[in-house]
């Protein structure tokens, strides 16, 4: 039922009020975003998703009912069997414009909605965007006892310390500190007693002592890590840059090679020079058991040497 417009006096909206998007914005459109629980808003398509609904101000009320946080309007989201296809791909359409339409007139949500870059992803696109997360994940791990990842990661991201190694980090070689670097990567974050979703807001209650988590499938059905598999696109990235790294490493340690092929004839060369300058083996092993033989104190040796010559 709409309400008289005397009533929306408060709501009126600034038209430089619509680009504006603070974080005060930001937290609210995090706060309608939690409110959509899974089993209340089960099984809707992306055009009427949780995030889509809570991008233009709506908040989940009930089982298939939404409420705009603003102007109180309300919309009832039942869907009928998929197996219809020509009515329940009407009925989408018709929630999907109910989601501007619905709202009052004088609502800021009649006009405005949360910018599509705030559900982005991030693309992981060089080492040092890879180093930031171990930096985070180095300070996530003091917080924990024990990690132990369970799901889908275990046999999609086989990454080991040493891969590491060529982005010049020397903390990776605990397994631990690996597991916080894959949660961090899939946009988890520790918020007071919970690990938090930045993307579908989702919270996990933790235990500090044992963290045992599936960083896939812990995620909100509608959570874009999820859409189109995108998890594996933030894999495929994180190994193309360290294959990239591990291929640059080896490119180098081949050209130092090659440079020793090069240099090594003359360094043989040099070797053989200096063997033909001094005395062979057996003439310095003679002259060295010689002197061992001979026992005679070296100032006696000398006083003979004098007589010697005096005589002559």
């Amino acid at each position: 039922m709409m309400l008289k417009d005397s009533k929306f006096s408060s709501h009126l909206l600034h038209l430089s009020q619509l680009q504006t998007i603070n974080h005060k914005t930001l937290d609210e459109y995090r706060d309608r975003l939690k409110t959509y629980e899974d089993y209340l808003w089960f099984g809707k398509p992306d055009r009427i998703s949780a995030i889509e609904c809570a991008r233009r101000g709506w908040t989940c009320q009930n089982n298939d009912l939404i409420k705009c946080a603003n102007c109180h309007a309300e919309i009832i989201a039942q869907l009928p069997s998929v197996l219809n296809i020509h009515e329940y791909t009407e009925r989408v359409e018709n929630i999907a414009r109910s989601l501007v339409d619905a709202h009052h007139r004088y609502c800021v949500w009649k006009f405005m909605i949360i910018p599509e870059s705030v559900i982005q992803l991030t693309d992981i696109y060089s080492n040092e965007t890879i180093n930031k997360f171990v930096k985070e994940a180095e300070e996530f791990l003091l917080q924990f006892q024990q990690i132990d990842l369970v799901g889908q990661l275990k046999t999609n991201f086989q990454i080991e310390a040493t891969d590491f190694d060529l982005l010049s980090s020397s903390y990776l070689n605990d397994p631990r500190l690996l597991s916080a670097f894959k949660i961090l990567v899939f946009y988890w974050k520790l918020k007071g007693s919970s690990l938090s979703c930045e993307k579908c807001c989702r919270e996990i209650s933790i235990n500090r002592n044992h963290l045992i988590l599936d960083p896939i499938a812990s995620h909100r059905a509608w959570c874009p890590i999820l859409k189109n598999e995108q998890w594996k696109k933030r894999i495929e990235q994180i190994e193309t840059i360290l294959h990239a790294k591990s291929r640059h490493k080896l490119e180098e340690i081949q050209s130092i090679n090659d440079h020793t092929e090069q240099i090594l004839p003359d360094i043989i060369s040099t070797q053989n020079l200096f063997h033909e300058l001094i005395p062979s083996k057996e003439y310095y092993r003679s002259c060295v058991q010689s002197t061992y033989v001979d026992n005679t104190p070296s100032s006696e040796l000398e006083h003979s040497t004098n007589n010697s010559k005096s005589t002559e």
